[in-house]
């Protein structure tokens, strides 16, 4: 098995060090990463990676070794990023916006080496804190094993990912190499990816989705494009960066082309990845159309993906396609058994690209990664939670999760079942339903429809029991900060402060009396006290994410989501950005 280059070809199991470096070997001058005005060859970004590398070893880092990436995404992620892995290390990245007790807690479960961040930053109770300042120089060898304090082999940890916990506290989850080229190759052959392609890193560095956009990328040895900021929303700003700096090939979840149609969409001829929830049907076809267009589907327990569809046609359920390279799915009951095509089982996985596991979490991984029944002896399988049922063409459809379930009034009720309804009718972008107040509430996006218009159909379609009693129609779905739908940032049914018009000191200075228009504008009132909070006013997460891009945009000022949060009135957000201003 290889990876397939326009010159030249990397044998599959490596270890990423090896894979990029085969590729700055081949194409040395080309660009590998660019952010701004700021380009850097393979040539340049593989000898700055030594340089970092080489000083990570004489810290003590090495195989099963875990370094903190105490940054945001930009040049110096990338090369302490690669740098980690060429010393031995796995990267752990914290996000810098992250809540302080969040990230002490990262570093604590780690038990991190060491961290690495810009100058100036500091997590409290890392033992080590490095600072990645940016080296040019001429050419530095590679490392090797002789200079490692250790071999580093396809099965040692690359990186750890940190997913939300039933328990109330995230998790680490363990990713080895070995996954990583079979994740390069299937994905430089399925988006075509070449040396002249642009992807845009779109996706935050902590989250698993990140790895995607690098690794194949620099297979294939193109230019990994960021964006600039590491809440940058879906919108105005980010459709002018795809076009201002062509790029070809882009990863996004279906929910953030909601508000990019509303932008005006994204160029035609690009390859558009979605990943990380359920993609509509409706909104396949309107993107599918003059795009090559695919779904994939995969854990963070895996290195990534794990299945991926054909180009989508826009027609019928998107599928979340076929396991790709190097990866073996199963569908089962609940006794492990296979079922027959087209009937709904949960799926497997198995394969390189199963993690390792959770970190120091050993009940927890034996729960989730179970012994592989049909594999070879001491192979591991991985237990998604999610339903899928076979197509006739092989392609897998998303039908829920298996442990998604809401009780209302006595009935199990499985959210997915309703949202395909919903998302059936005519101009429905976007589906949600939960439970509230023992009421089953679906929050729709993207249609004028009423609930007098979207009810009666899902009457017919649907037992009594699985129609919503309430539903409430929103611009668009609020989000995550790695793109997904936010359930916990819905709104309340019946928010008795919704559309309130409020009173106070009127702005009196020229950011007051914009910051109060937009305000007003965004909350549908007629005007807003300076000291009125956005969100005792009815905002929520939602309409505060397009409070922001539009100041951003009036302004061509960067302000973060969460400095909004901190500063949630037009007085104390006034003085922030006049601030920054002067």
């Amino acid at each position: 098995m290889t990876i397939a280059l326009a010159d030249h070809a990397v044998p599959a199991a490596l270890t990423t060090p090896a894979l990029f470096e085969a590729t700055a070997v081949a194409v040395p001058e080309r660009p590998a990463v660019a952010m701004g005005s700021t380009t850097l060859t393979y040539a340049e970004l593989n000898a700055e990676a030594n340089r970092l590398a080489r000083r990570l070893v004489a810290h003590g880092v090495g195989p099963e070794r875990l370094v903190a990436l105490a940054m945001p995404r930009s040049i110096e992620f990338v090369v302490a990023m690669l740098a980690v892995h060429k010393a031995g290390g796995a990267y752990v990245p914290i996000d810098p916006d992250y809540p302080e007790e969040r990230r002490r807690y990262m570093v604590d479960n780690t038990s991190a080496h060491c961290l690495l961040g810009l100058p100036g930053q500091e997590v409290a109770g890392a033992p080590v804190v490095l600072s990645v300042v940016r080296e040019a120089g001429g050419s530095e060898p590679n490392l090797d094993d002789r200079e490692r304090l250790g071999p580093l082999l396809p099965d040692h940890p690359a990186y750890v990912i940190y997913t939300s916990g039933s328990t109330g506290r995230p998790k680490g989850v363990v990713v080895t190499h070995r996954g990583i080229p079979n994740l390069a190759e299937d994905y430089v052959r399925r988006q075509r990816l070449l040396p002249d392609s642009r992807l845009l890193a779109f996706a935050s560095p902590s989250f698993d989705a990140a790895v995607a956009e690098f690794w194949p990328m620099w297979a294939a040895g193109g230019c990994l494009v960021l964006a600039p900021s590491s809440d940058l929303v879906p919108g105005e700003l980010l459709a002018r960066l795809v076009r201002d700096q062509h790029i070809t090939h882009v990863t996004l979840p279906p929910s953030a082309l909601v508000p990019l149609e509303e932008a005006g969409g994204l160029p035609t001829g690009l390859t558009l990845l979605v990943a990380g929830e359920a993609c509509p049907a409706p909104l396949a076809r309107r993107w599918a159309r003059d795009r090559v267009m695919i779904n994939a589907y995969g854990p963070t327990e895996a290195t990534v993906a794990v299945t991926a569809s054909d180009p989508l046609t826009g027609e019928g359920t998107p599928p979340i396609g076929r396991p790709i390279t190097g990866v073996r799915t199963y569908v089962l009951d609940d006794r492990l058994r296979v079922v027959p095509d087209g009937e709904v089982g949960e799926l497997y996985m198995a394969g390189p690209g199963v993690a390792r596991g959770y970190l120091r979490r050993p009940a927890a991984t034996a729960e989730r990664f179970l012994p592989d029944p049909f594999g070879n002896p001491g192979s591991r399988m991985y237990r998604t939670g999610d339903r899928v049922r076979t197509r006739p063409d092989g392609q897998f459809v998303f039908a829920g999760r298996a442990d998604d379930q809401l009780k209302v009034r006595g009935h199990r009720i499985e959210p997915g079942e309703v949202e395909a309804a919903l998302l059936a009718a005519d101009g429905v972008a976007q589906a949600v339903v939960t439970e509230h107040e023992n009421r089953l509430v679906a929050y729709v996006a993207g249609t004028r429809a009423t609930a007098e218009d979207l009810l009666p159909p899902l009457r017919k379609q649907l037992p009594a029991y699985l129609v919503p009693d309430v539903v409430v129609g929103l611009p668009r779905l609020p989000t995550s900060p790695n793109g997904k739908i936010d359930r916990a940032a819905l709104p309340a049914p019946e928010d008795e402060n919704a559309g309130r018009a409020t009173s106070g000191r009127a702005p009196n200075t020229p950011t007051e009396i914009l910051l109060a228009e937009l305000f007003a504008e965004v909350l549908g009132v007629g005007s807003v006290g300076v000291e009125d909070s956005f969100f005792e006013i009815g905002g929520h997460s939602l309409l505060a994410t397009r409070l922001v891009g539009r100041i951003r945009e009036r302004l061509h000022i960067r302000l973060r989501v969460q400095a909004f949060f901190n500063a949630p009135t037009v007085a104390q957000l006034a003085k922030v950005l006049d601030s920054a201003l002067t």
